[in-house]
């Protein structure tokens, strides 16, 4: 879903820029754009951010045990 319609960010880009080390608001705004215009996605990409703390998905390690990584 599109979440900046001013910079054509989604939410996805939102949530791939977090697991890359971008945790805060300033740092998907540095990176992405987001609220840097119009200003009107800034609650929705913090309620993403908020959203996503601590999710996790399944990895296969395909060498030995499973391994838990951040989603």
């Amino acid at each position: 879903m599109y979440v900046c319609i001013c910079n054509a960010v989604t939410d996805s880009d939102i949530i791939e820029a977090k697991n890359n080390g971008h945790t805060k608001l300033k740092d998907i705004t540095r990176q992405l754009g987001v609220g840097n215009c119009c200003g009107r996605c800034v609650e929705t990409a913090k309620e993403i951010l908020d959203s996503h703390v601590g999710v996790q998905k399944y990895v296969p390690n395909l060498s030995g045990a499973p391994q838990l990584v951040p989603a």
